[in-house]
């Protein structure tokens, strides 16, 4: 049967006199210099201080008992030092903060960094604002049946979450002689977007230098033609500005893209825009 040895702390420096100046790299058997016998047990009435202590062995291990507080006790210019783990740390239990586990109390457990979790994170409820992002929502993932109505309100989203807009626009006169297939540029937007859509409108007016002749406005999309976005109107009998306008839903790749809002007339005659805007809005998928 294991007994259990009650030493006083007198009565333990008496001992630590007996055994002689501990040295360094020297290491003394302290059970058996008290007397005891492997599995015993020693009671220590007071305060234990050591440079470092040791637990268990390579391939036996050990196990410290606790009932109390782990503290630092130390500061650095008045400053609180943490408790310091020096290697991977591993928890059978469940971590809490405060004298209960739960969230009943005021003390919630705070993690005073970024944290990366390799695994699932499994919660029951997110807040704050602005922490849901397009990108962290795959396509489709979502469901009207899964929102109640009335349930996302402006500030629950990101800024660029759910769009993106561009915008071109000039007071500016210009002028062009160009016709049939070859456009002069009256407005273009940059816009890098994910595997989405554009909506992009323009209007503006213009007039022409002889009356009965047209202005013609198409949207480009890198470079190219879209020639569903072609849009024409004359000037009869010389009177007057032409209203020029026309709107697409454009399908882009992830990337940088370039839209343009390209411009002609007929004959070779000379045309003038004197104000236009060009505008295009990511609907983000």
């Amino acid at each position: 049967m294991k007994r259990s040895l009650a030493i006083t702390l007198v009565a333990f420096a008496a001992v630590m006199l007996t055994v002689g100046v501990v040295k360094a790299a020297s290491e003394y058997n302290i059970t058996s210099t008290l007397g005891g016998v492997s599995g015993d047990f020693f009671d220590l009435d007071g305060t234990l201080k050591v440079d470092s202590i040791k637990v268990g062995a390579q391939g036996v291990g050990g196990v410290t008992f606790f009932n109390g507080t782990i503290v630092n006790e130390t500061t650095n210019s008045g400053v609180d030092n943490p408790v310091t783990f020096g290697d991977n740390v591993r928890i059978d239990g469940r971590v809490y903060r405060g004298a209960a586990a739960g969230t009943s109390d005021s003390m919630p457990f705070i993690v005073n960094d970024n944290m990366e979790v390799t695994g699932t994170l499994t919660v029951s409820g997110l807040s704050g604002s602005g922490i849901v992002s397009s990108n962290n929502i795959a396509s489709n993932a979502i469901t009207s049946a899964k929102v109640a109505d009335g349930a996302i309100a402006t500030e629950d989203l990101a800024d660029n979450s759910v769009t993106q807009a561009v915008e071109d626009s000039s007071t500016t006169s210009q002028t062009t002689t160009k016709s049939g297939g070859d456009f002069d540029t009256a407005a273009e937007v940059e816009i890098t977007t994910g595997d989405s859509n554009l909506f992009c409108t323009f209007s503006g007016y213009g007039t022409t230098g002889n009356p009965d002749h047209s202005i013609t406005v198409a949207l480009l999309l890198d470079n190219e033609v879209i020639d569903r976005t072609v849009r024409s109107a004359t000037m009869g009998g010389g009177d007057g500005h032409i209203i020029l306008n026309t709107t697409a839903i454009l399908e882009v790749a992830a990337g940088d893209h370039t839209i343009q809002l390209g411009w002609n007339t007929d004959n070779e005659i000379t045309a003038s825009l004197y104000a236009n805007t060009l505008d295009c809005i990511e609907l983000k998928k």
